[in-house]
C-alpha cells in the first residue's frame, strides 16, 4: 500500500486540523524514479550526440587525409611514368645518336622529327 494512501486514511479517520497542519506530504517514489531515469537518458543522449559529432569530425579529417594521400600517390606514379619514358627516350637517342654519328661524322645537327625546313 502506498504511503500517501495510508496517511490520507489516518487523516480522514481523525479529521483533525491540528494534525493536518503539521503533516508533510511524501512524494511518489515511482514518479521520482521515472523522472530520474528520464533525466539520465537525456544526459546519456547528450553525451552520445557530442561523441557522434566528434567522430564525424574525425571521419572528415581522415577522408581529407586519404584524398591527399591518393593524390600524392597518383602524382608520384605519374612522375615515375614520365621519368621512365624520358629515360627510355634518352637511351634510344643515345643508341641511335651514336650510330648516326658513326654514319655522318660531319653533321653536327641531329635530325628533328617533323622538321620540314630542309
Amino acid at each position: 500500500m502506498n504511503m500517501n494512501t495510508k496517511i490520507r486514511s489516518i487523516l480522514s479517520h481523525f479529521r483533525s486540523c491540528t494534525i493536518r497542519s503539521y503533516l508533510v506530504i511524501l512524494p511518489d517514489n515511482s514518479r521520482i524514479e521515472k523522472q530520474l531515469k528520464l533525466e539520465e537518458l537525456r544526459t546519456e543522449r547528450g553525451v552520445l550526440d557530442m561523441r557522434s559529432h566528434e567522430l564525424s569530425i574525425q571521419q572528415k579529417r581522415i577522408e581529407g587525409n586519404l584524398t591527399d594521400l591518393t593524390r600524392c600517390i597518383r602524382g608520384m606514379e605519374f612522375d615515375l611514368k614520365v621519368n621512365s619514358n624520358l629515360e627510355t627516350k634518352r637511351q634510344k637517342q643515345a643508341r641511335g645518336g651514336s650510330a648516326e654519328l658513326d654514319a655522318r661524322p660531319g653533321d653536327k645537327k641531329s635530325p628533328k622529327v617533323g622538321d620540314f625546313s630542309e
